[in-house]
């Protein structure tokens, strides 16, 4: 069955060579056919993961592979939703590589399991998990518009007008795609945080246990809670508010990075 991810793999990564292509030589076609390509990857990820799902009888989501699957998953979806949405043309450009990288990671090492751990088997840890990778994959895209806003900012700044100027978005629509993945990211996290306790109740009778995942994800959620409540208050923004983002980002990797304690089940 995992042909199938094999070729979401390939329509992933034809769909990251038409964005690159578009980005060059800024042309529309090369983009909407990305956009196409990717769309038809999404479709056959979302046809392997629920095919995998009735298969081994749970949603796949509870081993590393079936996690980097699900993440990718999450990324492209974001991604397709943010295009639509903002109409940016380099976006695949930066977002794809990491779809691209984690669906053929996820294929090559795969294995399937229907074993899991007691812990494991409940039905929060299937939401509790879910949201965490979309609150990931929207953290994802709030680093790629900080990115993209601070290289934008350098070229208005140095004034000379070349290659990247004329292909980046306005600083305007890339802190305004900052400022939407920046708040689904947070409610994500903050129902990441809250169904996480719930499931630690069940499983170990207790809501909280300073776990090295648990305290990290703690930190990250603070860290946006941070950007949060200065953006919302029209402190932070611009090239402030990118670099809280990136550091916020840095922080959930190294939590995503986390596998060990009470959450090291991969």
């Amino acid at each position: 069955m995992t042909w199938i991810l094999q070729v979401s793999a390939a329509f992933y990564i034809l769909g990251l060579l038409n964005s690159v292509i578009g980005f060059y030589r800024k042309r529309e076609l090369f983009v909407h056919m990305a956009l196409a390509l990717v769309g038809c990857g999404f479709v056959a990820h979302t046809v392997f993961l629920a095919l995998m799902g009735m298969r081994i009888g749970r949603v796949p989501i509870t081993t590393l592979p079936e996690v980097l699957s699900v993440f990718a998953w999450c990324v492209a979806l974001v991604f397709i939703l943010a295009f639509i949405r903002y109409r940016i043309n380099i976006l695949g450009a930066f977002v794809l590589p990491l779809v691209s990288a984690l669906t053929i990671v996820s294929e090559l090492i795969w294995e399937e399991t229907h074993s899991i751990p007691p812990a494991l088997r409940s039905s929060w840890v299937y939401f509790h998990a879910g949201v965490a990778f979309l609150a990931y994959a929207a953290f994802f895209l709030t680093f790629v518009s900080a990115v993209l806003y601070l290289i934008q900012e350098k070229e208005l700044k140095a004034k000379r007008f070349r290659f990247l100027y004329f292909r980046l978005p306005s600083l305007q629509v890339c802190d305004e795609l900052l400022r939407r993945s920046l708040y689904v990211g947070f409610v994500m996290m903050s129902l990441t945080i809250l169904t996480g306790a719930f499931w630690a109740q069940h499983a170990w009778g207790r809501y909280w246990s300073w776990d090295p995942k648990e305290t990290a994800s703690l930190v990250t959620w603070a860290i946006y809670l941070l950007l949060l409540n200065y953006r919302l208050s029209s402190s932070w923004r611009g090239r402030r508010a990118a670099y809280i983002s990136i550091a916020g980002f840095v922080s959930m990797l190294i939590t995503f990075g986390i596998n060990r304690g009470l959450h090291g089940y991969l």
